[in-house]
């Protein structure tokens, strides 16, 4: 693999690792909330930081797809 690629993939796995640890933080606060506006405030959270995590799976599955295709068009090729 390039460097190119390699700084994109770190990117994303240090964005995935920061949404999980954002996650356990929700958890944590979700023990000690109280009322109905923490909750509230707790359950957004959760949602955009479940939605960062998707989205990087998804966009690194894609992209270690994509190169594996391009390794795999190159080798066939020689």
């Amino acid at each position: 693999m390039m460097n190119g690629d390699l700084r994109i993939l770190n990117s994303l796995y240090r964005e995935q690792t920061r949404s999980e640890k954002s996650l356990e933080q929700i958890g944590v606060d979700a023990e000690n909330m109280q009322g109905m506006g923490d909750a509230s405030r707790l359950f957004e959270q959760l949602i955009g930081e479940k939605s960062k995590l998707v989205n990087n799976f998804a966009v690194s599955t894609t992209y270690l797809s994509y190169k594996h295709e391009t390794i795999k068009s190159a080798i066939n090729v020689v």
